[in-house]
């Protein structure tokens, strides 16, 4: 930060009211010179949306997808080749929006990084996360391109059994646009990210801008663009398939969870949880194991449990709970998303997480 802007950023603590041609006239300088000035603060993540917010406590940024979710589900089992019975609901989505979103419900400032369409899907994710307090400040809006959409079939007990997503516009988040929002990717106290990234753009993060990273893998197709960055990784998110591809480790039990895990930290990955469902979560680093099961749950949408995991998580590291703690609030986190119909759900508090914890061992 430079004097002037040191000044600046003192006027508009005193007075965030103020235009940027009182401004000019307080400094003396020209109002052109002040836009420069708070686009730069802007740029460094000094300042926070419009009206000038200023950055006076942490925050967490996400890179990731933003799109429209699409799901219909059943109530008897799925006959394939033919119309089923069931239901369609709608709602925003994206592995990044939805832990942007679960960490801002859980009162920390989360800025999300994403791409979206000038449609009206566009639209509704945009007036979506300002409702939720999220600053869309870098939410880029891309003319001409579409929105991402995410269409899914869960069975007779919420469970997922084909998805297909139209994602071409995460194309289009690439380094170059990225680079325009490393300083407020570097002042941010860590980064979540989604590998629904390009691996450009995986390796220009993960390479050329300084952060502590927790990724979320995904997917074991999307997770083979982080191979080769495992030693940039601070933490990594994977379910048993995505462990598989990274490690080239078959995982059919904990104690194989346990291997892979090992193997990727002899790769340089920091630490990992291995999700496994019912058999429970899997951590590893280079000094410890633990194990971490959930009680019996009746499930009403798995979809948002490990987005939910994941948030929980990253909550849990920035507040410095005990590692014990931090996986049973992660795993009491993903009760609360499995409990729910909806894949992002309004009872995800600290309070609804504390009370599930009770359900975990």
């Amino acid at each position: 930060m430079t004097p002037r802007e040191s000044e600046i950023m003192e006027l508009v603590r005193k007075d965030p009211s103020l235009s940027q041609q009182e401004i000019a006239d307080i400094l003396s300088i020209k109002r052109s010179s002040v836009a420069v000035h708070i686009n730069n603060l802007s740029n460094q993540g000094y300042i926070l949306g419009r009206g000038y917010i200023l950055r006076e406590e942490p925050y967490i940024v996400v890179v990731g997808g933003a799109n429209l979710d699409i799901f219909g589900y059943t109530n008897e089992a799925i006959v394939l080749k033919d119309s089923n019975p069931g239901h369609i609901t709608q709602s925003t989505g994206g592995v990044g929006r939805n832990i942007a979103e679960n960490i801002s419900r859980l009162n920390y400032r989360t800025s999300l990084i994403t791409v979206i369409g000038e449609d009206e899907k566009g639209k509704f994710i945009l007036s979506e996360l300002n409702e939720l307090g999220i600053d869309t400040e870098n939410v880029i809006t891309l003319p001409h391109e579409r929105t991402s959409v995410y269409l899914a079939i869960l069975n007779e007990k919420r469970d997922m059994e084909i998805a297909i997503n139209d994602m071409d516009i995460m194309e289009k988040l690439s380094p170059g646009l990225l680079s325009k929002k490393r300083k407020i990717v570097e002042n941010a106290v860590g980064t979540v990210i989604d590998t629904n990234l390009t691996k450009e753009s995986l390796e220009y993060l993960l390479t050329m801008v300084n952060q502590k990273y927790y990724i979320d893998a995904v997917s074991a197709k999307k997770a083979i663009k982080i191979k080769h960055l495992l030693n940039k990784v601070y933490f990594l998110k994977a379910n048993e398939y995505e462990a598989e591809i990274l490690s080239d480790i078959s995982i059919n039990s904990v104690d194989d969870a346990i291997l892979a895990g090992k193997e990727l930290i002899s790769k340089g990955l920091k630490s990992i949880v291995i999700t496994m469902g019912e058999k429970g979560s899997v951590y590893v680093d280079s000094k410890n194991v633990e194990i971490v099961k959930s009680k019996p749950i009746e499930v009403n949408n798995a979809t948002g449990a490990g987005d939910a995991f994941m948030s929980a998580y990253v909550y849990a590291s920035l507040q410095e709970m005990k590692l014990r703690e931090k996986l049973r609030f992660a795993t009491a986190a993903s009760r609360v998303a499995l409990l729910s119909e909806r894949t992002n759900s309004e009872r995800f508090i600290l309070e609804n997480i504390v009370e599930e914890m009770k359900n975990v061992e």
